[in-house]
């Protein structure tokens, strides 16, 4: 997910989930809206694991490659609470140990920095899924991803948590 995409989205979640706990009383008093709190927070929670196995993944068995620019697309993020920063997707071609030529792309939560296409980077990948990437040398870019998609999951878990607490009250 683009980290803008990634940014509006959970936005819009909390801002509908603290309407729910607020204003919409039936939903925080019944078992549906522990179940369906509580039902986000497993996704949340298993979309961060799986980003979390695609780091481990890339970190433990990741090869080296040298990867050409294909194209840099930067982009101002500008979200309603205040946030204002930049998000770069790389997307890099490079020839696997298998010799196949993978197209891939990473997001950058920074600005391009001076790459540019034709530039030539070093990558690390999983073998396993080639499409998988990390810039060498820096943090992999999906750490952020994984923090916010992991403190969603927190919220909706303290939210279902409420809304028993709210049925159990009724």
């Amino acid at each position: 997910m683009h980290a803008g995409a990634l940014a509006q989205t959970l936005s819009f979640m909390a801002l509908l989930l603290v309407w729910m706990a607020v204003t919409v009383e039936n939903v925080t008093t019944t078992p549906s809206g522990v179940i369906i709190a509580l039902a986000a927070a497993l996704i949340f929670g298993a979309v961060a694991v799986s980003r979390l196995e695609a780091i481990a993944r890339v970190r433990e068995h990741g090869l080296m490659a040298n990867a050409t620019i294909t194209k840099v697309a930067e982009e101002l993020v500008v979200v309603r609470s205040g946030y204002i920063g930049w998000s770069t997707r790389v997307t890099v071609s490079f020839t696997d140990t298998s010799g196949r030529l993978v197209r891939a792309w990473y997001t950058d939560h920074a600005r391009a920095g001076g790459k540019k296409e034709g530039q030539t980077i070093r990558i690390v990948y999983d073998p396993a899924k080639p499409t998988s990437i990390s810039p060498v040398g820096q943090v992999d870019p999906r750490w952020h991803e994984v923090f916010f998609i992991g403190l969603g999951a927190v919220v909706l878990l303290g939210m279902s948590v409420y809304f028993a607490y709210r049925a159990w009250l009724a």
